[in-house]
């Protein structure tokens, strides 16, 4: 596994905690009986991986 792939699923792991922290973990703490809204949840991570992915690869140097 290379440096870049390592780090590419690393900041896919971050973007599923954080997505799952802001739009499920937050309103729960802030209303226990409230729903949590999965499929935005799931839109959230898959637009934060993507973003983390593009950044890395159009910032990388070429080798």
């Amino acid at each position: 596994m290379t440096a870049l792939s390592k780090l590419i699923a690393l900041e896919i792991a971050l973007s599923a905690l954080l997505a799952a922290v802001a739009v499920i973990g937050i309103p729960k703490l802030t209303d226990p009986n409230t729903t949590a809204n999965y499929p935005l949840a799931i839109g959230v991570f898959l637009a934060m991986s993507a973003t983390f992915v593009a950044y890395e690869f159009l910032t990388r140097r070429p080798s």
